[in-house]
């Protein structure tokens, strides 16, 4: 096996992830962002939780550090225009909840009241990953709306228009190129709630 080989099996994590809505509070403000990145980290059914990844360069990793709870979001295959607005554009330049139905849960995060399910999360820890941090959290509350399959991201690739797609490559080289100065860059320090 090659190391290329290696990234192409990693990759396969990436493509057939689901899209999810992730949204947090903060100082009274509200935000949230699409990602790929979550997995189950419990094999206590009775004790859920998660491990997701949050791109340091999100607004919304500014509102998860310091609120420390977010509401992970899976989203329905014809929800592709909350890709758009949560994935595109950054809160620090739009109100992304604009027209959007939610109320704030337990944790004080949004949570959508039109999604194919949400958990509301805390955080219990974090490892820094240079230009990411991941985050475990322990599921509080959650809802399934909707018991049919999820979008993946082969899903959003699959269904988004052409001109979405070329859009979101370029975010996503931008991104890219931001994160290859900070990757390496990791803090080994503990983390304190």
């Amino acid at each position: 096996m090659s190391k290329e080989e290696g990234s192409a099996v990693a990759g396969a994590f990436w493509a057939n992830s689901p899209v999810i809505a992730i949204t947090s509070s903060w100082e009274e403000k509200v935000n949230g962002q699409i990602a790929v990145t979550a997995v189950t980290s419990s094999i206590v059914h009775e004790i859920p939780r998660l491990l997701v990844g949050i791109w340091k360069g999100n607004y919304t990793h500014e509102f998860i550090t310091n609120s420390k709870a977010f509401t992970i979001h899976l989203l329905r295959r014809d929800q592709i225009k909350l890709v758009k607005n949560f994935g595109f554009y950054t809160g620090r330049e739009r109100k992304k909840f604009e027209n959007l139905n939610y109320e704030l849960g337990v944790t004080g995060s949004p949570v959508l009241l039109d999604a194919h399910s949400y958990a509301e999360c805390r955080v219990i820890n974090a490892m820094d990953g240079g230009d990411m941090t991941a985050f475990l959290v322990s599921v509080v509350e959650g809802k399934l709306y909707d018991a049919g399959p999820w979008m993946t991201l082969n899903d959003f690739y699959t269904d988004a228009p052409p001109e979405w797609i070329a859009e979101y490559g370029e975010k996503l080289s931008r991104s890219v190129s931001l994160s290859m100065e900070n990757i390496h860059n990791i803090n080994y320090s503990s983390w304190e709630p």
